[in-house]
């Protein structure tokens, strides 16, 4: 059995009767269950007479009803809004204001201490607390309803919400299934919160094709031990994650084609995937694919793909974000026609119709180009032949001195030595000025401050300008880490001044 997203049916597909559908942190559930679970849902929503572009809020963490809370919501056509257990409950509560939601699908058995007209209980129970009241708070349009707001963090410390229609979804959809390379046999290893679209990408692919969603909890992936056994356990055989959260691992004694024979598909987004990642896991797993792909939240999870081989890793030290998805249009903006990068610009039906009741902000980052939908990622990027490279954020060519800094290319410079194991480098402004340069940095051997400072400062003269010198080079055991799974720059920023 498998979803098909199109008809917003289950097909049968001759497989297993009791395949199983989700490995939840809460039990499993075999296809046939997924679809009388997801059928009772959609039902229940149906009671409530939501109107078209209302969203519905699904609250919970990698309890198997989350995806089935999904997918009952684009089987009935609603819109929902993934909050993860892991927010905070002021974030939660902005969330609501921001929204006006009254529909809550608890997935979860914690009580939620906010008011809802409506609340939908893991027991498919529909409790009502008072009328609901839909005046003014509905979204989209009837052209183009939305799926999902997707809610991340703003510069001002608001989040934005993402709206992403069905139409977008649909588009990704229909390439990941095509091009991404995966069938109803795999396993899909889920363990990015559900606030962070990385964590759709497995839903998606896993219901389309008829596959296996394992879903993993947030203190079972704080354990490295527990989390491979998860994944040998289900015999997951696509994990899809930041690079970052995969780095955690690249030490572990049973992280290896060995212990982990399912694994044969890596998947990488959210950010940079460095060279010295691609070059350790085709060690471990020599051949499993690594997969590549770029693309911000605000176009429908990702847009651009490639399969990383041994030979692009020989010739590129910056890995590439590869080829755009075939409906989509990829601009470079430069600020001089001579420049070789400039802001990428995301052309496509699968870009967002907008961030949520922020029409300034949408002035500034979307506009159409040639009647299709188009968003300023603000992220830098160039191309080499037909391939796309990814520099960094706009906000992270920082000008020092008159002079133009990728932060990017020197922590990829530092990574260059033998005895670098990863490098993050971040600027430190006064009155919204950059004073200093400084690159946090792994080490695989015991080695003083001064000895690291006499290796790598002798090193980088001689492949970068002296204006790209890092101020101070600072040995860490650890980096700090987002809920996303991403580098925590500004924390690493806060930690340097508190010292």
């Amino acid at each position: 059995m498998k979803y098909n997203f199109h008809s917003k049916e289950f097909v049968e597909t001759g497989s297993i009767p009791d395949k199983l559908a989700i490995a939840g942190s809460d039990g499993d559930i075999d296809w046939n269950t997924l679809k009388i679970k997801v059928e009772k849902l959609s039902f229940e929503l149906m009671q409530l007479a939501i109107p078209t572009g209302h969203p519905v809020l699904i609250y919970g963490h990698k309890e198997h009803l989350f995806p089935v809370a999904i997918l009952a919501c684009i089987h009935s056509s609603m819109t929902y809004i993934p909050i993860d257990k892991i927010y905070p409950l002021d974030r939660i509560k902005k969330i609501m204001e921001i929204t006006g939601t009254q529909i809550l699908i608890n997935c979860s058995n914690n009580t939620l201490e906010l008011e809802f007209a409506a609340t939908i209980n893991p027991k498919l129970e529909t409790i009502v607390a008072f009328p609901p009241d839909y005046n003014n708070r509905i979204y989209g349009s009837s052209i183009e309803p939305l799926q999902y707001i997707m809610f991340t963090s703003g510069s001002t410390g608001e989040p934005k919400g993402v709206q992403i229609s069905y139409k977008s979804m649909l588009s990704f959809v229909d390439w990941a299934v095509r091009d991404f390379g995966f069938s109803v046999n795999d396993v899909f290893m889920n363990q990015a919160p559900f606030t962070f679209d990385v964590s759709l990408c497995d839903i998606l692919n896993s219901m389309a094709l008829g596959g296996t969603l394992v879903l993993t909890s947030n203190d079972i992936v704080k354990d490295q031990n527990a989390f491979l056994n998860r994944i040998a356990f289900y015999r997951c055989s696509v994990w899809t994650s930041t690079p970052s959260f995969a780095f955690l691992f690249l030490r572990h004694a049973n992280f290896n084609v060995h212990k982990l024979s399912s694994l044969h598909t890596f998947l990488f987004m959210g950010e940079d995937l460095p060279n010295r990642t691609c070059s350790l896991l085709k060690i471990k797993f020599p051949k499993a694919r690594v997969l590549n792909a770029y693309g911000p939240t605000e176009a429908t999870i990702v847009t651009t793909f490639i399969d990383i081989t041994e030979e692009i890793i020989r010739q590129h030290p910056s890995i590439p974000i590869g080829y755009s998805k075939p409906d989509s249009e990829l601009l470079i903006d430069k600020i001089n026609p001579d420049d070789r990068e400039g802001e990428l610009i995301i052309v496509g039906d699968h870009v967002s119709n907008g961030y949520l009741k922020d029409d300034e902000l949408n002035a500034k980052k979307f506009f159409i180009h040639n009647g299709k939908r188009a968003f300023k990622t603000g992220d830098l990027a160039f191309y080499e032949g037909s391939i796309l490279f990814f520099i960094g954020r706009n906000d992270e060519q920082i000008k020092m001195h008159g002079y133009r800094i990728e932060l990017n290319e020197i922590s990829n410079a530092i990574c260059r030595i033998n005895i670098i194991t990863d490098a993050v480098t971040v600027p430190l402004k006064r009155n919204n000025e950059v004073k200093k340069i400084v690159s946090f940095v792994k080490v695989n051997l015991e080695i003083s401050q001064d000895e690291l400072n006499n290796r790598i400062i002798p090193f980088l003269e001689k492949s970068l300008p002296y204006y790209m010198i890092p101020g101070e080079i600072i040995i860490v055991d650890e980096f700090p880490y987002n809920t996303s799974h991403k580098i925590d720059k500004n924390k690493l920023i806060a930690d340097y001044i508190q010292r």
